[in-house]
């Protein structure tokens, strides 16, 4: 839990509040799933990063935990891991870290608006922007693939004077 709250947000790693509505999760895990995947932690406050803690509110917790489910399209693929530690109030508790792998696919939210982690931030991106993604990826997947077998050489830069 010290590495959790010692870590500075960025490219693939972000921590939000309990609190947070599961819409606005997504958002997040959206991003970081279109991105570099990353860890995301709910439990801590994201500004004083005190330990809230998940424990106590069974509701809450599945609505955080179906997130990845309900609110993305596709669903986000994310593995739970339940961090125990010692919330602000001196009781045991646990943190809940979604560990967010990238993929080929361009995922968005229920109103099908698609984000992309940019540093510490998730940027809301222009529906012009979803297929180029998808291209970029997929290009990027099949060159190294073909490359793995020896298909095709490396693309070599001329240099024309």
């Amino acid at each position: 839990i010290e590495d959790i709250l010692s870590r500075e947000e960025g490219q693939t790693f972000d921590r939000k509040s309990v609190r947070i509505k599961p819409k606005d999760l997504a958002v997040t895990m959206i991003a970081f799933a279109n991105a570099d995947g990353g860890d995301l932690v709910v439990g801590i406050t994201d500004g004083k990063r005190e330990i809230e803690g998940v424990d106590g509110d069974e509701k809450i917790l599945n609505d955080i935990r179906r997130t990845p489910f309900d609110f993305c399209a596709p669903s986000v693929n994310a593995q739970i891991e339940m961090v125990p530690c010692v919330d602000r109030t001196g009781k045991d508790n646990h943190v809940l870290v979604f560990h967010i792998e990238p993929s080929l696919r361009v995922y968005a939210n229920q109103a099908d608006e698609v984000f992309l982690r940019v540093g510490d931030k998730s940027k809301k991106l222009l529906r012009i922007h979803y297929a180029r993604i998808y291209y970029n990826r997929k290009t990027f997947y099949l060159l190294r693939c073909c490359r793995q077998k020896g298909n095709i050489p490396r693309l070599r830069r001329k240099c024309y004077s």
